[in-house]
C-alpha cells in the first residue's frame, strides 16, 4: 500500500458485477408481457435480484432514461422514466466509411475553419484600432421615438 503523509492509503474498492443497466437490460429481457415492463415492475425485479432500490431510484430514472435514449430500451406508454419499457432494436455494427467519404468530411471540416477564421479577420477589422472615445460615437435618434415623446407632450397639456 502507498504511503501518503505517514498514512497508508488502500486503492478504491470496486465490487464489480453487473452494472445497473445491465440489470435493467436484463430485468425486461426477461419479462414475457407483450405490453412490456412498468418501472413499478423494473424496481420489483432489481430488489429480487439483491439491489437496493429505495436507496438508488433516482440512480435506476436516470439509467432508464439513458437506455432509452440510446435505443437499447423502448417506451411504449408515459414520458420521461415513467411508463412501460420493452427491449428496443439493437444498435448495427456500422460498416467503416470508405476513404473518400471520410477526405470529402475532413476537406469541408477545413473549408468551414478558413470561413469563420476570414469572418473574424473582417470583425476585427471592422472595429477599429479599439482607441479614441470609449463611450463610442452618439447614434442619432429615430424619428419615430422623438414623434412619440411629443404626442404625449401634448396629451399632457
Amino acid at each position: 500500500m502507498p504511503r501518503q503523509g505517514g498514512l497508508a492509503v488502500s486503492p478504491p474498492h470496486w465490487r464489480g458485477g453487473a452494472g445497473l443497466s445491465d440489470l435493467i437490460l436484463r430485468a425486461v429481457c426477461a419479462s414475457t408481457v407483450r405490453k412490456g415492463m412498468s418501472l413499478a415492475a423494473i424496481k420489483k425485479a432489481l430488489s429480487a435480484d439483491g439491489y437496493n432500490v429505495k436507496k438508488n431510484k433516482g440512480r435506476i430514472k436516470a439509467a432508464v432514461t439513458a437506455l432509452v435514449t440510446k435505443g437499447l430500451l423502448q417506451r411504449v406508454t408515459g414520458s420521461g422514466a415513467s411508463g412501460s419499457f420493452r427491449m428496443g432494436r439493437m444498435p448495427k455494427e456500422s460498416p467503416a466509411r470508405p476513404a473518400a467519404a471520410a477526405a470529402k468530411s475532413r476537406r469541408a471540416s477545413a473549408a468551414r475553419r478558413k470561413e469563420t477564421k476570414s469572418r473574424r479577420k473582417q470583425a476585427a477589422a471592422g472595429k477599429g484600432s479599439g482607441r479614441g472615445n470609449k463611450r463610442g460615437a452618439k447614434t442619432p435618434k429615430k424619428p419615430a421615438a422623438r414623434a412619440r415623446r411629443k404626442a404625449a407632450g401634448r396629451k399632457r397639456q
